[in-house]
């Protein structure tokens, strides 16, 4: 009994469970358009999203190189002292190996035409099946428990989507116009 009972607990605490959140950056200006910068509401929506996860233990950040995910990084990135890391595109699924091998509450901040390859990378099943051009408040929610290092498949990943942030201003406007 004693036994089983040690067996038991080592499996318990040698699962570890951490969590990826996936985000397009916040709403991006015209200017300049070749890397455009966040407009006042994408400022407001990096703080919301600073908000959101300030409490969630984030131990690292990564943003692609471009005025707009930096941006959107910059407000948690000051508030845990963390600076952000740049990732690139073309490395996505060694980049979610060396996350998930980290073990660490971990934020990506991708692009729309990004975000949903980056969540079909890890095999997981979405709803959402685009992302507009005008939709930036998306946020993918993937909790990862690590079971073993000799495991052929070590991870078990589960997602969530939901939404953060303001309503998009579109949405919002198209709302007063039906009332």
């Amino acid at each position: 009994m004693k036994i089983f009972i040690f067996l038991i607990m080592g499996i318990f605490f040698s699962a570890c469970t951490s969590t990826i959140y996936i985000v397009r950056h916040a709403e991006k200006s015209t200017n300049p358009k070749s890397d455009p910068h966040l407009t006042a509401q994408g400022e407001q929506r990096a703080v919301s999203l600073k908000i959101l996860l300030q409490n969630k233990k984030i131990k690292q950040i990564f943003s692609t190189n471009t005025n707009r995910t930096k941006e959107t990084a910059k407000p948690i990135s000051s508030f845990t002292s963390i600076p952000f890391q740049l990732y690139s595109n073309d490395t996505i699924s060694n980049f979610y190996k060396q996350i998930f091998l980290s073990k660490k509450n971990t934020l990506v901040i991708g692009h729309s035409n990004t975000v949903l390859n980056m969540i079909d990378s890890l095999g997981l099943k979405r709803k959402i099946k685009t992302i507009a051009d005008d939709a930036y408040d998306n946020i993918f929610v993937i909790k990862v428990k690590k079971y073993c290092r000799s495991c052929l498949n070590p991870f078990k990943a589960s997602l969530k989507e939901t939404k953060y942030g303001n309503v998009n201003l579109i949405d919002s406007t198209a709302n007063k116009m039906k009332q």
